[in-house]
């Protein structure tokens, strides 16, 4: 037993109504992209101003500062033990999509896991990637067993 298949081809005019509206849809996605870039690039986002508040060593919320590397997020700030006698608080506000930061300690700087944005701890300098600017560093200050940070 033989399956025999036949072709057949059918020719279908486009009007040009139907013409005209896939390609203005096709052009508009071609632009859709230039679209995004160009507003991911105008944005720039600020840390906190006015800044003044105290962090206490001893409370449970802030044990993560007790040792090397370790963070807290408070008042829209970062604020990262560096050594044994170093604090800097940082903005935790990427300057380039607004996305909270984070701390590698394994690598020593702070990442934007939005874009891949690289920032360094110390002057929050960006590193590498689209931010537009540094992150906003605020003063922090120790008094035994209370951190001060002003801004």
């Amino acid at each position: 037993m033989y399956l025999h298949v036949i072709f057949v081809k059918t020719e279908r005019k486009m009007e040009r109504k139907e013409f005209l509206s896939k390609t203005i849809a096709l052009c508009g996605l071609g632009v859709l992209p230039l679209s995004l870039i160009e507003s991911c690039s105008k944005q720039s986002y600020a840390g906190p101003s006015n800044v003044n508040f105290t962090l206490d060593l001893t409370a449970t919320a802030n044990a993560a500062l007790n040792h090397v590397g370790g963070v807290v997020y408070s008042n829209g700030l970062i604020v990262i033990r560096t050594s044994s006698a170093g604090f800097v608080a940082l903005s935790s506000t990427c300057t380039h999509a607004g996305c909270q930061v984070g701390y590698s300690s394994s690598n020593a700087v702070i990442v934007c896991p939005c874009h891949g944005g690289m920032y360094n701890p110390s002057t929050g300098a960006v590193i590498s990637g689209p931010p537009p600017s540094p992150l906003t560093v605020y003063s922090v200050t120790r008094a035994s067993n209370t951190l001060t940070i002003k801004g």
